[in-house]
Formats: C-alpha cells, structure tokens, sequence
C-alpha cells in the first residue's frame, strides 16, 4: 500500500458508490434476512412494506455517516422515528436491536465486497479501517432508535395509565372511557378478568417484572400499574377457565411473598372499576400476606365494608370472652377459631388441635354461654367469623389463625 492512500478515503467512496449504485439491493437482501432471522418482526403488524421503508432511511443514514455526506432534515431523525414507530406497534427491542445487527452485517458483507479489487495489503486495511467506521455508523443509529423506543415507550405508559385511570374513575356506562382503555390496554372490551390490588407501601418494579414474564411465556394479557402505595393489574382469563384459577395466579405468587393482594373477578372492562374498588377493600381486611382470590376471603371483605358494623360485630363475640382467664379465653379461641377457619365436625376439631373431642364440646358450649352464638348454627357461625376476621386484621389472633 503506497504511503499516499488514505484507506478513510476509500471506506468513504465505496460508501458513495454503495449509496448511489447499489442501495436498493442491500436494503431488499437485508429485509430478507430480518424476515428470515427475527420473529418478532413475522407474525405482528410490520409488513414487509413498512419494513422496507424505515430499512431504506436508516440504511441511508448509516451510509450517509460512513461516507461522510451532509445528512439532510429529512433523515436525521430516521433511526429515533423508527424507534418510536416500533414501541407503538408493540415490537420488542429486543427484536428491534436483532434487526439493527442484521444491517451491521449486510453494510459489513457489501463493503467487504467493494474492497476486492484491491491488493491485498490496501485491502487488509480498508477491512480494518470500514469495520470501525461501519461499527461507528450503526451503533449511532442503535443509540438513537433506542433514545426514541425509549420516549415512546415512556409516552405510551403514560397514555395507559391515563386511559386506566380514566376507565376507574367513570361509570360502568361510560362507554368512551371503555372502548378507551381498551384501545390504550390492547385489551378486549368484553372478557373475564381478574382485578389485583396488592398493598405496597414500598414499590416494588423487580416483582412485577418477575410476574409479567411468567404472564408472557403463558400467553396472558396483562397490564400492570403503581397508585400511591399500592399495585393495580389486570389479567385476561383465556376463554374456558371455569372457577378461579390458582394455576394462573400462581404467576403471580413473587408478589404475595410479602404483601397482600386480593383478586375480583371482572366480567368485560366496564365492571373493572368494581372489582378493583372490591379486591382493594378486601385487601384491608386482609392481615397474611399471599396473592388471593376473593373467593377465599368473602368473610374479610365483608368485615373491611363496613368497619362501624364489624368492629360491633367484633365487640359483641370477643368482650364476653374478657371474663375468662388468659388461659381459658386462649382455649376457646383456639376452638372456635379451628372451627370458623376449617368447618367440619367436632371431631374434626379436635384432629387438628389434638384435643379430646369432650374437650373441645365443651368450649364450643362455654363460647354459646358466654357470648349468645351458637356456632351449630348457620347465622351465628358467619357473625362469629366476621368477628374472628377482624381478630386477625388486629393482629391478636394465635399464629394458627393468622
């Protein structure tokens, strides 16, 4: 190589020629490969066309670069456009960044071509010098179709959590408000839902993340959103899941280890305001942590609806109890409380406290005596439950009960 080439020089003109002479071919050889190497961009909503068209100005702007040509008004922003464009169709980055290595390689494989006409030592350094700026040149596109994913991904939580937000505080015949959020959600208007409400006084993003890939490799729907100190979803229940699923909710057990969350059924987007205003007033009722479904937790929803009424309720279960010593109020709550947690006969009970069923007849009787419920019978075992649920709220309930 003669001391007075400036292999620069060269990397530039075979980028003009590859700009001018051959843009065409490169852009239509690297639309094949992305259709062939990323699924991401096979079964969603870019079409071939759409492909081509941002290909085409991003290949120009990665050229333009290369070569060292002034880059007009009308491609400078090619690569944040494409980055916005691809957040609002939904299509990963992940797949997005995939498409942008195929087009290092596809510039790389056409340079690569210009050069063999040279000898073999210019040609060794124009490899070297070309990869560096074909390098250059790409990753400043990377850098800007990430910048504008990332704005538009940015903008499209917010215009989510706007639409979601809009859904919560209108009427269940509000119909703008619902065909809104399910636009905004990309979720269907009509379906069953579960609503989640989940106390967090401290957010916590990395368990949601947890969720939502679980959610994702099952093919649930979903959206997720942070109010103040507590966690919102939805999931949509595939078509056929008869009663509350646990194995569903099970993607979501990262989120239960150490906070309280309640699930609602919903039944289409205009009953979400419902359930989610119903799983967060059972979630006050609620003292373990764990996510549940409202089915198992009717009793704690009904003592958190009215606290005037199940504070009363409590009141008039427990204040007889005073009476006893420490030991024998422990004794009755223990029986008792076995009973409204589990059901089944007395010597059910006494299986699962491991006391003699007389024993345990007896403390059933002495609670009758004292406080007037009898738990043999439908009406006072319920009150006596919703008084044993705010026991628990209180915290003061035996460890087997909470």
């Amino acid at each position: 190589m003669g001391p007075d080439i400036d292999t620069g020089d060269l990397v530039r003109r075979a980028a003009q020629h590859l700009l001018t002479a051959d843009i065409d071919r490169l852009i239509d050889a690297s639309v094949d490969r992305t259709l062939a190497a990323e699924p991401g961009y096979t079964s969603g909503p870019v079409t071939r066309a759409d492909l081509r068209f941002q290909m085409d100005r991003t290949f120009r702007l990665a050229l333009m670069r290369i070569a060292g040509i002034a880059i007009p008004d009308t491609l400078s922003r090619s690569a944040f456009d494409v980055g916005q464009v691809r957040a609002r169709q939904g299509i990963p980055l992940a797949a997005v960044l995939h498409s942008f290595r195929i087009d290092l390689k596809t510039l790389w494989d056409a340079l690569n071509a210009e050069s063999r006409q040279l000898d073999s030592e210019t040609r060794a350094a124009f490899l070297d010098r070309s990869s560096s700026m074909v390098w250059d040149s790409v990753e400043a596109n990377t850098e800007e179709v990430v910048r504008g994913y990332n704005v538009a991904q940015g903008s499209l939580d917010d215009i989510r959590s706007a639409a979601f937000e809009q859904l919560l505080i209108g009427k269940a015949d509000d119909r703008a408000a619902v065909h809104s959020a399910a636009r905004a959600l990309d979720l269907p208007v009509t379906g069953r839902y579960y609503c989640l409400i989940g106390a967090f006084p401290i957010p916590r993003p990395e368990l949601v993340d947890q969720s939502e890939r679980l959610l994702e490799a099952a093919g649930i729907s979903f959206f997720f959103s942070w109010y103040t100190e507590e966690l919102r979803a939805l999931l949509l229940v595939p078509a056929g899941d008869g009663i509350p699923s646990d194995g569903i909710l099970s993607h979501l057990d990262a989120l239960g280890v150490d906070h309280v969350c309640s699930v609602v059924d919903a039944h289409g987007l205009a009953d979400v305001p419902r359930a989610i205003s119903l799983a967060r007033t059972t979630v006050a009722g609620r003292a373990a942590p764990g996510v549940r479904h409202i089915r198992r937790d009717w009793i704690r929803a009904v003592a958190a609806g009215n606290t005037e009424v199940s504070a009363a309720i409590h009141s008039a279960v427990f204040r007889p109890l005073d009476a006893l010593t420490k030991y024998e109020r422990a004794a009755v709550v223990e029986a008792v409380g076995d009973l409204v947690a589990h059901g089944g006969s007395i010597a059910d009970v006494a299986a699962r406290i491991y006391r003699h069923r007389n024993t345990v007849r007896k403390r059933l009787r002495d609670f009758a005596e004292l406080t007037g419920f009898d738990v043999a019978r439908t009406q006072d075992l319920a009150i006596t439950a919703i008084a044993f649920a705010v026991e628990e709220k209180c915290g003061s309930a035996p460890p087997e009960q909470k």
